[in-house]
């Protein structure tokens, strides 16, 4: 199972296009100096944050659409569920998507609403459902989702180092947002990152990190963990 990798950067427009809200203003997504978003001496850039997108794009029936959205994600990669990956930037753009890593990292989005904590069949309570953002239902996490998330990570570290970037480390986007305990996710944790991004590629994790209100990963995500959800 092999994902697709589609680079739309030659699409992209600079500045990273703001987010509009609902009331007509927008939110700025990218740090822009002098018209043009701001690119990192990749010397600095250190690391990968994972995320999960809290949400599943549509429409099913118009794939290209879909994929397309992703110009408008503020993420270095889009990884989505049926294998496909796309490219939005370049990877030396300064983004606003990790907080206070954005600075010194990557940030990979995988598509799907994933709860932060599995259920524990021994306690009465379903931390599964407990732990989903909003309330949401929870999307699967199948064989080839889990693909498509490692090969975006693989694609970000492989092109990263290639262009100078010292990657060494990979980081959950609770540890730099505490609104957001469940980013990534138990499973996207253990099954991408810990499984994948350290097991082979090498990366190290750095549980007990924290930027300003986030939160360390938890010892139901990581064994060497000494955070609680």
């Amino acid at each position: 199972m092999t994902a697709k990798i589609l680079d739309l950067r030659h699409e992209q427009s600079n500045p990273f296009p703001a987010k509009k809200k609902s009331d007509g203003s927008t939110i700025a997504t990218s740090k822009v100096v002098k018209g043009r978003t701001f690119e990192r001496d990749p010397a600095t850039i250190t690391g990968i944050v994972v995320h999960q997108t809290a949400c599943v794009f549509g429409p099913s029936n118009d794939i290209d659409r879909r994929n397309r959205r992703a110009l408008g994600i503020p993420a270095h990669a889009v990884a989505f569920r049926d294998g496909t990956v796309v490219l939005p930037c370049p990877l030396s753009w300064y983004l606003y998507t990790s907080n206070d890593f954005n600075q010194f990292s990557l940030g990979l989005e995988c598509e799907g609403q994933y709860p932060g904590l599995l259920d524990d069949p021994k306690t009465p309570k379903r931390e599964d459902e407990t732990t989903i953002w909003k309330g949401a239902s929870r999307t699967p996490l199948d064989a080839q989702a889990i693909e498509s998330f490692r090969s975006a990570l693989t694609r970000l570290y492989e092109e990263g180092r290639s262009l100078g970037m010292p990657l060494q480390y990979v980081w959950a986007h609770r540890q730099s947002n505490g609104q957001k305990p469940s980013d990534p996710g138990q499973e996207i944790w253990q099954s991408v990152v810990l499984d994948h991004a350290v097991k082979v590629l090498g990366l190290k994790t750095q549980p007990s990190l924290t930027m300003r209100d986030g939160r360390p990963i938890p010892r139901a995500w990581e064994p060497d963990a000494q955070g609680s959800y």
